[in-house]
Order: structure tokens, then sequence, then C-alpha cells
């Protein structure tokens, strides 16, 4: 029984792999005709076969927690637990809602996954059947450092990245630090990210019908600021009082800008959300006073800093300039710019739980890690841009 799932679930990875072959060449085949415009049916067509894939994957993670999560009944001893055991055990290593919603404002918030870590030794009789999960020495050795010292998190997200229990959370978020800190370390792939933040957003803007201007200036004043290491000092302090446990391209640009916006976008301020609900007053009307109620919100917390010219100063200055277009176009009238920026949102977080599969990446070493990551960064990438160029010539 045990070798015939795990073919299934190598099958399953390798039938994901070829479907992402495929999109991924059609793309390129529409992108190569730069004198043609994409049919309807050729949008259709990918956007189907992206279906097929967020599909694929939705399958795969709950395959993975059926079949080869530590706590799968397939590893559980039969004669000593009841049925109702078995289910409060399960139950047992994902803290609830209201639980992890507290867990996650406390600055201890990483201790509250110390008491379910576990023994390394029930790892082994799990290595023999799945030698797969045997190579993955980067995440043991995570396991190790937590068992031992304990793994420092702001927040815990494993439910939204799908991982089998807060330990295993943890240890995968440490691996990445280290992978996304061997990424930075290479220039060419330093510049390659920043150059795709500069894009991607400037890209979302002029989507909206806004002007990128000012959000292109104040980035480049951010990436200047990052640059300059008379600075790190102040970041540290800045973020570290925010609750970041550790200055990373996860720990800051994910976890602490984007997965916060994402949550914020979707419980927007009461001056915002009556601003929404107001259908006496025109879509222009609406969108531009959420522009407004966005600033002067901001302009709120600017007062409370302590250094005007520091991290979360630039940080306010690009917010100003992005958070409006992400308000009104989450939350704004149903329309193409709404499906694109849930597309896009939908795209960081598939991206997310890839990057915590162990099928999708070799938590082996850091390089192999940092390697697969940047991996599935490029086809991440790839597919909000073609999303963009599709919506914006069916615009045309």
């Amino acid at each position: 029984m045990i070798n015939s799932m795990q073919k299934g679930l190598e099958a399953l990875e390798k039938a994901l792999y070829c479907w992402e072959d495929a999109l991924t060449a059609f793309s390129s085949t529409l992108s190569n005709d730069a004198l043609a415009l994409p049919s309807n049916a050729d949008a259709a067509f990918t956007q189907d076969v992206q279906d097929l894939l967020d599909m694929g994957y939705q399958i795969q993670n709950h395959a993975e927690l059926l079949f080869i999560d530590q706590h799968s009944v397939l590893f559980r001893d039969d004669s000593q637990e009841s049925l109702e055991s078995r289910h409060q055990s399960n139950m047992g290593m994902r803290i609830s809602g209201k639980e992890k919603a507290d867990a996650a404002s406390s600055p201890e918030s990483f201790e509250s996954a110390r008491d379910g870590v576990a023994d390394l030794r029930e790892f082994e009789e799990f290595s023999e059947l799945f030698p797969h999960f045997e190579r993955q020495k980067l995440y043991h050795a995570a396991l190790k450092q937590h068992e031992d010292k304990g793994i420092p998190c702001r927040r815990l997200h494993t439910e939204l990245v799908k991982c089998g229990s807060d330990v295993e959370y943890l240890a995968k978020v440490y691996c990445l630090r280290q992978a996304y800190t061997k990424l930075f370390d290479i220039q060419s792939t330093s510049i390659w990210i920043a150059d795709i933040g500069r894009q991607i957003i400037s890209d979302l803007i002029i989507y909206a019908d806004r002007d990128p201007k000012d959000y292109l200036t104040h980035y480049e004043r951010m990436l200047e600021f990052l640059n300059n290491p008379s600075n790190s000092n102040m970041i540290e302090e800045e973020l570290f009082n925010r609750g970041v446990k550790c200055i990373n391209f996860y720990d800051v640009l994910i976890d602490f800008i984007l997965l916060d916006a994402f949550e914020e976008v979707e419980k927007p301020p009461s001056s915002i959300k009556a601003i929404l609900q107001n259908r006496w007053i025109s879509a222009s009307f609406r969108e531009t006073a959420v522009g407004t109620a966005v600033w002067s919100m901001l302009m709120g917390k600017r007062q409370m800093l302590k250094y005007d010219k520091g991290f979360l100063a630039h940080f306010y200055s690009i917010s100003e300039q992005v958070t409006p277009v992400l308000v009104w176009g989450f939350l704004g009238p149903e329309g193409s710019l709404r499906s694109t920026c849930q597309f896009f949102r939908d795209q960081i977080i598939e991206f997310l739980i890839d990057i915590f599969n162990f099928f999708k990446v070799r938590y082996t070493t850091v390089d192999n890690l940092a390697e697969d990551i940047l991996r599935e960064m490029k086809v991440r990438v790839e597919n909000i841009n073609q999303r963009l160029s599709l919506e914006g010539a069916s615009q045309i």
C-alpha cells in the first residue's frame, strides 16, 4: 500500500511539472509573436491550464497530509489509539483560529510550538518508507535547531502554506532564511529581484490607470536606503520593534509586508469600509476618497515614527502609491482590476505553498533550496506578467 501511495504522489508530481512546462511553452509562443494580440481562445486556454494546475496543487497538498505528514494515521500504532484519540491528536497539532491569532500577536509566538517538537527518532521509520524525505538534510538540521534552541518567528502561517504542524513551518522558515541570504549574496540575482519589484508593481499601477512615476521615485529611494550599510542598525531597531525576528527577505518582504497587506485589505479600517459601501456616490469619487483615506491613515502612522527618514518612512511613501490601488482593486467594483489583483495575490500565496512543499523544492542543501526558490519565483513572475499582458490586450 505504501509503495502505491508513493508512486501515485511521484506520478502526480511529474504530471504537474509537465503541465507547467506546457503552460510556459504556450505562453512563450504567444509572447514571441509581438505583432499579434492573444485571442480570447488563447487567453481562455491559458487560464484553463492554470486552473488545472491549481487543482493539481490542491490534490498534491491534500495527498501529502494523508500519506506523508508525520501525523498521518499511517505512522500511528493502531493497537494503542482509538479513532477518537487519533482525531484529537491530529487536530491538536494545529492551533485553532482564535489561538493562532493570539499567538501571532505575541512577541514570543515562536514558543507556542515548542511543546509539539518532533523527536528526530520518529523520522527513522518515515525515512525508510520515503527516501525522498530522507534526503532533506537541511530540513533535519532545522528540526535539530528547533529542538535545541528554538526558532524565533513573528507570526505562524502554518495553515496558509499548508504545513502539517507549526514545527514543520518553523523549521522550513529557518531553511528559507538561509536560502534567501544565499540568493542575495549573488549580485545578478539580487539585481533581478529588485528589478522585478520595480516592474511588476509599476505595471499593476499602470493597469489601474494611474501614473507609476511617484512609486518608482520612492522605490529607488528605498533601494538606496537599503544599500547603505550605515542604515543597518536603524533598520534592525525599527523592524525588531515591530516583531520581526530576522532581517531577511522572507521575514521582511513576504511575512511583514505582503502577508500583512493581504490581511489588511481583507479587513479595511471602518473609514475606508464606509466609503466603499456608500453606493450613493460614483465609483470614481469613491476611488478618490479611498486614496485620500489611505493617505490620511499613513500620515497618522508617520507621526508616530522615531525616524522620519528610516525604513518605515520609506515604506509608507511606497505604500501611499500602492495601497490605494490594492484596496480599490480588491474591494472595489467587480471588473478586470479586481480579478487581476486577486490573481496577483493568488500567485504569491501559491508561490509560498510551493516553497514550503518537499515535492516542489529541495530541502537538501542551502544551494539547492536557493536554486529551487529562484526557479519558482521566475514561474510566478512569468504568470503575473502573462496575466497583465493578456488583460491589457483585451482592454485595447
